[in-house]
């Protein structure tokens, strides 16, 4: 990225912008690729984090409005890739409140959804509204979809700025003279 920074010539620009979106549309299928094969462990991982003790206070406080509890869910799970995204654009300032953030936001869904009334009880708490049960599932599905993308997206640019900065250092350093 700091090559178009400090390139001058307008067409070489160009070029690299070009192969940045390249890369950058591979990374976005490639995570879309990863999340969907790692989607059913998601599920599981979230199944056991659902049978942890849970606080009845709040567990009891999100049953009093399940259909809001639910709602609120979709909210949690776009904090969590927005955090990431968010962290992504901000790399250079105060990277640990970046972290915290994320963290603070992935720990805001899990505490949620552990609490919140199970979504197969909708159709028996709203019986009239059987398409907007099947929407409401579909709907966690997908933000649990976009919210694992958005998590293997970040690892990999992670991972590649990482090599960048390694292959930085290394073309750096001097050959040691005997």
């Amino acid at each position: 990225m700091h090559a178009l920074i400090t390139d001058s010539h307008p067409c070489q620009a160009q070029h690299h912008r070009s192969r940045g979106k390249g890369l950058l549309l591979a990374l976005v299928l490639a995570s879309l690729a990863v999340a969907g094969i790692v989607l059913p462990f998601v599920w599981d991982l979230l199944g056991f984090v659902n049978s942890l003790p849970k606080l009845a206070w709040l567990q009891q406080m999100l049953a009093v409005a399940p259909g809001l509890s639910w709602l609120m869910m979709f909210a949690w799970g776009l904090a969590v890739p927005a955090a990431l995204l968010y962290a992504l654009y901000q790399p250079q300032s105060r990277p640990w409140a970046h972290a915290a953030l994320v963290a603070g936001a992935m720990l805001g869904a899990l505490v949620w959804y552990t609490h919140m009334p199970a979504a197969a009880q909708c159709t028996t708490l709203y019986p009239q509204a059987d398409m907007a049960c099947q929407a409401l599932r579909w709907g966690f599905s997908l933000s649990l979809g976009v919210a694992t993308a958005a998590y293997v997206f970040i690892v990999f640019m992670v991972a590649l700025s990482s090599l960048g900065l390694l292959a930085e250092c290394v073309s750096r350093q001097e050959p040691s003279q005997p």
